[in-house]
C-alpha cells in the first residue's frame, strides 16, 4: 500500500511541476474561468425589460392615455414612438426600432364609457419566440388589470347614480395571491449563473485532462513511463488528482464571484457543494482522460473536447428544459454528467437542498465516473505508440 501511494505521489508531483512550469498554463487555469463567468453572468440574462414600443392612439382621450401610461409605467415597456398613422408601424417593425406596437381604435373611450366592449390591437415581434411569449404575458396582465379597474369604476359610478337606498350589486371578484419560492425576484441571472459554474467546470476538466496522455506521447516521455513500475490505474489516478484540485480551486473562485459580485443567493451547504463537486469531477475528468487515450495529438484531443462540450451543454438543461425535449433526445441526456450537476448546483444555490433530495443525481454521477474511468483504464496501455 505504501508503494501505491509513493508511485501515485511521484506522478502527482510530476504533473504539478509540468503544469506550473508553463506560465501560460498557470494563467489559463485560473483567469479565463473568472473572466468567462463575469461575461456570461451579464450576457446570460433572459429578463425582458424596456421593450421598445410604438403607440397609435386614434382615440386621444384620457381613457386611452391611461392605458398607454399603464404600459409605460411598468418598466417592461418603453414608449419610444407615437404614430400619426397606422402605416408607420411597418417600417418601425421591419427595421427593429420597435418590438411592440399598440393600436387604439378611434372610439375606444366612448365604448369604455358606455360599458361596451372595446378593442385594442397589440402587435408583437415574434422573431424571438421566447421573448415574444414573455412580452405577451406582460401584455395580458396589464390589460387584465386595466379591465378589472374599469369594472370596479363602473360599479362605483352606478352606485352613485342610483343612490344609497338601492340594494347593492353583488358581483364576484377573484383575487390571486402569488408567492414565488426559491427565486423570489424571478431573476434569470440567479438561474443561469449556477449552471455556468457547471459548464465551466466541465469544460476545464475535460479540456485539461484530455491533454494528459497525448502530451506524454508528443514530448517523448511515454517511453520513460513504460520502463517504470507504475500500473495503469496508478498513472491514471496520478493524472487525475492535479486537475481535481485545480477544479476545486476554480469552484471556490467562481462561487465567490457568483455570490459576492452577482449576489446570487446561496441557501445550501458549502460542504455539500464540495462533496458534489467530487462526484462531478469523477466522470468529467474520466471522460477527458478517455479522450486523451484515443487521441494521438493535442489538436485531436482539443477538437474532441469541443465536439463533446456543445452537445453536453445543449442536453444539460442549461437553457432548454429537458422535459420539453423529444423522448429520444431525453434518453441521450441520461449519459450526460452536466445534466445532473445542473440539478445539483441549482438545488444547492437556490433551494438549499442536500443529500436527501439530490442523492439520485450524485449516484448517477458516480456510476458515470466508474464507466468513464474504467474505459480509460482499459484503453490505456503502458507502451509508446
Amino acid at each position: 500500500m505504501n508503494g501505491f501511494f509513493e508511485r501515485v505521489g511521484c506522478i502527482l508531483r510530476k504533473e504539478f511541476i509540468q503544469i506550473f512550469r508553463d506560465k501560460r498554463m498557470r494563467v489559463i487555469i485560473f483567469i479565463p474561468p473568472m473572466v468567462q463567468l463575469i461575461i456570461f453572468g451579464y450576457a446570460a440574462n433572459t429578463d425582458v425589460r424596456h421593450v421598445s414600443t410604438a403607440v397609435y392612439d386614434g382615440d386621444r382621450t384620457s381613457v386611452s392615455r391611461e392605458l398607454v401610461e399603464r404600459f409605460d409605467a411598468t418598466g417592461y415597456f418603453d414608449v419610444t414612438h407615437y404614430l400619426t398613422s397606422p402605416d408607420e408601424a411597418d417600417a418601425l417593425m421591419d427595421s427593429g426600432r420597435v418590438s411592440t406596437v399598440i393600436f387604439i381604435e378611434n372610439d375606444f373611450g366612448r365604448h369604455i364609457t358606455a360599458g361596451d366592449p372595446a378593442e385594442v390591437l397589440i402587435i408583437i415581434d415574434g422573431t424571438d419566440s421566447s421573448i415574444a411569449s414573455v412580452v405577451l404575458g406582460y401584455v395580458n396582465r396589464i390589460v387584465a388589470d386595466y379591465s378589472a379597474s374599469i369594472v370596479v369604476t363602473s360599479i362605483d359610478r352606478y352606485r352613485g347614480m342610483i343612490g344609497e337606498d338601492t340594494p347593492p350589486i353583488i358581483y364576484s371578484n377573484i383575487e390571486m395571491t402569488e408567492r414565488i419560492w426559491y427565486n423570489e425576484e424571478l431573476k434569470s441571472r440567479n438561474f443561469f449563473i449556477p449552471g455556468i459554474l457547471g459548464l465551466l467546470l466541465s469544460l476545464i476538466g475535460v479540456m485539461l485532462t484530455s491533454m494528459a496522455i497525448v502530451k506524454e506521447r508528443e514530448i517523448g516521455t511515454m517511453e520513460q513511463l513504460v520502463v517504470t513500475p507504475i500500473r495503469s490505474i496508478e498513472l491514471i489516478i496520478g493524472k487525475l488528482l492535479p486537475f481535481a484540485l485545480i477544479g476545486y480551486i476554480d469552484v471556490f473562485l467562481i462561487t465567490a464571484i457568483a455570490t459576492l459580485w452577482f449576489r446570487v443567493p446561496f441557501d445550501g451547504s458549502f460542504l455539500f457543494l464540495f462533496v458534489a463537486t467530487a462526484f462531478f469531477l469523477f466522470p468529467t475528468l474520466g471522460l477527458g482522460l478517455f479522450i486523451s487515450t484515443v487521441s494521438r495529438t493535442q489538436q485531436e484531443a482539443m477538437m474532441s473536447t469541443f465536439l463533446y462540450f456543445n452537445p453536453a451543454m445543449l442536453l444539460s438543461g442549461f437553457v432548454f428544459p429537458i422535459e420539453s425535449m423529444p423522448a429520444a433526445i431525453r434518453a441521450l441526456t441520461v449519459v450526460n454528467p452536466v445534466r445532473y450537476m445542473m440539478s445539483v448546483l441549482r438545488g444547492v444555490f437556490l433551494k438549499g437542498t442536500g443529500t436527501a433530495e439530490l442523492w439520485p443525481d450524485l449516484m448517477a454521477l458516480f456510476l458515470l465516473g466508474v464507466v468513464t474511468v474504467g474505459l480509460s483504464s482499459v484503453r490505456f496501455t503502458k507502451r509508446a505508440k
